[in-house]
């Protein structure tokens, strides 16, 4: 299977990890050291159009795959690796890049384009774009530029992303992951991306990924099924909570954590009040904000009923996804997560 895709040139992404309080940015070495290595779009064989005040590129982020291919899960600490889907925090795989081989991949379906820091684009020889400037990245912590690049390359097992448009940001905490022999740099990959899949299901319960292809998805032990969305290139479910609702909600299985919600959100259902309650740093691609932290009584997503779920507001900054609530991998990591692209259905499982 053969799919090309276009890009428009901006990022929303809602991962997060722990405590990072300054905000990141390129440093000036940095960008004389992209705008050298950088190459036109012409010479990448990559084509470009503006549309409306932005960028398009066309001919990009190219998805070849021949059959159904299954990855194990690299191992990510959660601390609690005797929970269901405790050993993996965000579902990370192996993969090659440009040729390297051993690249951590994080399947990141809060972010909508694929991104990595500043020295793991240098060590895989990721080409900058001429050209096009800095594209924002609206996330937790706020806002920070990048600078669009080229992955000839991105292989899993069977699958090749070709000519991948990544964004190369700051080192910053959230583009590293807690493995047990100390933190690794890791390679964020948006889910969007993928939809030229039949399905892509991650399952922490067993440890694998699988990415589909040709029949749709097909099971016979789901816990619930319920419609799937898109906003901003990013998956939405309707959750209801505390039953209020039901609120859109991004799903974000490159976020530790189990629900986001909006300052007015946390406000309206009793969780946060301004200069009240419990207070944590949370970092995410754009540097750090700090959250207040709280148990959400009662979420309902179709048929599956969520308990005392770990909660968390930005109190300060941007927020992210527009304001939108978000799902993390707390609770996603507890089932068997399929994204069905062919019939647009979103599967939990046990």
């Amino acid at each position: 299977m053969r799919s090309v895709f276009g890009v428009a040139l901006l990022v929303l992404a809602g991962c997060a990890s722990g405590p990072e309080f300054a905000t990141p940015s390129l440093n000036e070495t940095q960008l004389a050291d992209l705008a050298k290595r950088a190459q036109t779009p012409e010479a990448l064989g990559v084509g470009v159009w503006r549309q409306g005040g932005g960028m398009m590129l066309r001919g990009v982020n190219e998805l070849r795959v021949s059959g159904t291919v299954t990855a194990a899960l690299s191992r990510v600490e959660t601390g609690k690796p005797f929970e269901p889907g405790g050993k993996f925090a965000v579902p990370v795989v192996l993969a090659s890049v440009n040729g390297h081989d051993g690249v951590r991949v994080m399947l990141d379906s809060g972010s909508n384009q694929s991104l990595c820091g500043y020295g793991l684009a240098r060590s895989l020889e990721l080409v900058p774009i001429a050209g096009l400037g800095t594209v924002g990245a609206h996330g937790i912590g706020g806002s920070v530029e990048n600078r669009p690049s080229l992955a000839s390359s991105v292989r899993i097992g069977g699958l090749e992303l070709r000519k991948l448009v990544t964004m190369i940001g700051p080192d910053v905490q959230a583009l590293r992951v807690q493995q047990f022999w100390g933190s690794s740099r890791v390679f964020l990959l948006g889910v969007n991306l993928l939809r030229g899949l039949s399905y892509l299901t991650v399952d922490s319960l067993r440890g694998e990924v699988v990415f589909g292809v040709g029949e749709s998805y097909r099971t016979n032990r789901f816990v619930t099924r319920v419609p799937l969305g898109w906003q901003n290139n990013l998956p939405c479910v309707s959750l209801a909570v505390d039953g209020q609702g039901p609120y859109s909600c991004v799903v974000d299985t490159g976020g530790n954590y189990g629900l986001l919600l909006s300052r007015a959100q946390a406000t309206k259902l009793g969780y946060w009040r301004e200069g009240k309650g419990k207070v944590a740093s949370s970092s995410g691609v754009a540097g750090a904000g700090l959250a207040a932290t709280y148990n959400v009584r009662r979420a309902v997503l179709g048929g599956a009923t969520f308990v005392s779920v770990p909660g968390r507001t930005i109190v300060i900054g941007p927020e992210p996804a527009g304001g939108q609530m978000l799902i993390g991998n707390e609770v996603l990591r507890r089932y068997r997560v399929t994204f069905d692209f062919r019939n647009q259905q979103f599967w939990l499982e046990n």
